[in-house]
């Protein structure tokens, strides 16, 4: 994980660069501990970029520049490639820019095949263009401010900021013409775009970059849920083997495991081979080096089980798990009390967490696995909102407000395990289970969506049923296109304070193209109830690979897991806490 900023000035630097970069090189800095450069160009482009190194025999140092061009990365990529196996992703990119001489449609070709999280900022000193974007999911953060001085563009600024500041849309590579007066900002769209998506930003649509992987899979799925279960009175317990006992659905989980697992090995082989506390002095590392986020769900549980396979035995895996202190008010009895009650930290995503670590306990013994109880009082999370703020900035709601904390206290790492109080997870790469709500129909909205228009939840009818997959297919694709929008960036951004690496095994290219590819009927089936039928398939999945549990666990949203949240408030309200700052 890296930071990058960059400042185009409309007309010679006048100074404003340096005051906004001020305001924002420390949260860079952390992102970005190993390696820092900065660059300028022609009195009117600034590049700074900190570096965390992940990838290559050796730290990167950013900008990568020669006589053309100078290129900030921040991101990994995840493809088959030529080149010496010890050459980082970036040294990799810049050398295939060089090799497109700056060509449009030759870049174009370039950005299409990268697979994997990615942003970055690209100067080609001889068209005098500055290229700017982040890949098709919007995985890794992108900040973009214009003002009259000019545009900022970087992966977190802070809300000290003066310029009306937006997460950049990722619709695609957008670049500015230093020859131009106004700097207006063009996009070459990924495909999976179209015009009426670009609200954020007034922009000019050129050419499309295609992305072969959307093609990659070719799977005709004919069955649906629905069918298979209409009339076979199977008992509750026995659904899974008896869905499992179809060929058609146990080949999609082979297929869907079988890439599952191939994004799991990526993101857990392909970092070196040290904690943070071992890096500077590059000594053997006993340490944990991985890290996941765990509340114990099916979502994290599957990838607990995957990453396993790629871990030395020897090496423990830290499964971190977060609580905050309950909201205390005064009862408000004739006699109220004011003295807050003991803290209670079993919050339930602490308890079905233990739970489901006995289970990864049983499947996989000779793993060491250290279950970090991450406990924060209300106190503890007011001395650091300042900080959170920035991060999660220009995000303001009271949604974002809880995710962001949480996620920043739980990859922070301080916390407790069976051998240690004092305990802090080193480990340089964090795996989340972001995206399989998306991609198989976890959401409460998606149960809504499917019965809106179901009489009887008990006994709906088969016209009812293919009506309630039409309206939840609608719902699920809506989901999907505003993921981006949501919520992987500002994760990226307050994950990546910590020096740490977010890593999202389920939005790897080829398994999204797999899943995006079924019917709303093939992954989900509410009339099974909460804890089975919602994200069925994944459940099945899971249920392959040995697990049984977490498989009939219900969903449970973080921040209310992890009790952080306030249920009194709306979601979608602006944060006193984060406007505060």
């Amino acid at each position: 994980m890296c930071g990058i900023f960059c400042f185009i000035s409309k007309t010679d630097f006048t100074g404003a660069h340096e005051e906004i970069l001020s305001q924002c090189q420390c949260h860079l800095q952390n992102r970005g501990p190993d390696e820092t450069g900065r660059l300028k160009f022609d009195s009117r482009v600034l590049l700074l970029g900190t570096v965390l190194w992940q990838q290559g025999a050796t730290p990167c140092r950013q900008p990568v520049e020669d006589d053309r061009f100078a290129l900030l990365f921040n991101g990994d990529l995840f493809m088959e490639r030529d080149g010496p196996s010890e050459d980082s992703d970036t040294r990799w990119l810049f050398q295939q820019i060089v090799a497109t001489r700056g060509e449009a449609k030759e870049l174009r070709e370039l950005f299409g095949v990268l697979k994997g999280p990615f942003s970055l900022v690209l100067l080609d000193k001889v068209h005098r263009r500055v290229y700017f974007g982040r890949d098709c999911f919007g995985r890794n953060s992108l900040l973009v401010a214009v003002s009259d001085d000019g545009i900022v563009v970087s992966t977190v600024l802070g809300n000290k900021v003066q310029q009306k500041t937006v997460e950049l849309p990722p619709n695609g590579i957008y670049y500015v013409d230093l020859s131009e007066d106004n700097l207006d900002l063009h996009i070459f769209p990924w495909n999976t775009k179209t015009e009426e998506s670009e609200s954020a930003l007034n922009v000019t649509f050129e050419d499309p970059i295609e992305l072969p992987w959307l093609h990659s899979v070719n799977s005709e799925i004919s069955f649906n849920y629905h069918d298979l279960l209409r009339g076979s009175n199977v008992e509750p317990e026995q659904v899974f083997n008896f869905m499992l006992s179809n060929s058609a659905v146990s080949n999609l989980c082979h297929d869907l495991i079988r890439l599952l697992e191939q994004s799991v090995r990526e993101r857990v082989v392909n970092t070196p081979l040290f904690c943070r506390k071992c890096l500077p002095l590059r000594e053997p590392c006993p340490h944990p080096r991985l890290g996941i986020l765990f509340s114990g769900g099916i979502d994290c549980t599957i990838i607990a089980l995957l990453a396993d396979r790629f871990v030395p035995e020897s090496t423990p895996i830290d499964l971190l798990n977060v609580a905050f202190e309950k909201i205390f008010r005064p009862n408000g009895k004739k006699h109220p009390s004011t003295i807050p009650p003991p803290i209670d930290w079993n919050v339930p995503d602490r308890v079905t967490g233990r739970s489901t670590l006995q289970e990864l306990q049983r499947l996989r013994p000779n793993r060491h696995w250290n279950f970090v109880e991450i406990n924060i009082t209300r106190q503890e999370l007011n001395d650091h909102k300042r900080r959170i703020s920035d991060l999660v900035f220009p995000l303001k709601s009271v949604l974002d407000e809880s995710i962001g904390a949480a996620l920043w206290f739980a990859s922070r790492g301080h916390g407790t395990t069976d051998e240690a109080v004092g305990y802090r997870c080193d480990a340089r790469v964090l795996l989340l289970g972001s995206g399989a709500d998306e991609l198989f129909g976890g959401y409460s909205r998606h149960r809504v969506a499917f019965y809106r228009d179901v009489r009887s939840k008990d006994g709906p009818s088969d016209a009812e049923v293919e009506q309630g997959f039409r309206s939840l297919a609608a719902e699920l694709e809506l989901d999907w296109n505003r993921l981006p929008s949501r919520n992987l960036a500002r994760d990226d951004r307050v994950i990546g304070d910590h020096g740490i690496t977010p890593r999202t095994p389920y939005l790897q290219e080829d398994f999204v193209a797999l899943v995006h590819g079924l019917g709303a009927s093939q992954r989900c089936y509410y009339p099974l109830g909460a804890g089975i039928g919602d994200k069925l398939t994944l459940r099945l999945c899971g249920y392959r690979l040995g697990l049984r549990v977490s498989t009939c666990l219900r969903k449970r949203a973080l921040q209310f897991g992890s009790r952080i949240a306030d249920r009194k408030q709306n979601a979608a309200d602006e944060s006193t806490f984060l406007s505060e700052g």
